[in-house]
C-alpha cells in the first residue's frame, strides 16, 4: 500500500509520450501534476506519479541515503520530479535529466 506524501501541479509544464517506435508525441493537456508516494510506514519516496489530462505514468525511485541512485519507467527523469525531490531534501544528479 502506498501513501501520498507530496502533490504539486506545474501549470506551465507539458508531458511528452514516446511511442514504442521512438516517435515523441506531445500530450494534449496543459500542465503536469506530480505525486510522490511512499510505502506504508516508510519516509522515502518509492515512486512518482505523473498525470497530464488522460496521460499517466509511474516512475519508480531508488535511493542511497538521501541521493537518488536510480529510477525506472521513463527514458529520462522529468525535471519536475527532480524539483520536488530536491525541495523535500533529496539530491538528484544532473545526469538523470535529458
Amino acid at each position: 500500500m502506498q501513501t501520498t506524501v507530496v502533490t504539486r501541479f506545474f501549470p506551465d509544464s507539458a508531458a511528452f509520450l514516446v511511442h514504442q517506435t521512438g516517435a515523441q508525441i506531445a500530450a494534449t493537456s496543459a500542465g503536469v501534476e506530480i505525486v510522490l508516494h511512499t510505502r506504508k510506514g516508510e519516509q522515502r519516496p518509492c515512486c512518482a506519479e505523473l498525470i497530464s489530462g488522460d496521460h499517466h505514468a509511474e516512475i519508480g525511485l531508488w535511493f542511497e541515503g538521501k541521493e537518488l541512485s536510480d529510477y525506472d519507467g521513463a527514458f529520462s527523469l522529468p525535471r519536475e520530479i527532480g524539483v520536488i525531490l530536491q525541495d523535500v531534501g533529496y539530491v538528484v544528479a544532473d545526469e538523470f535529466f535529458a
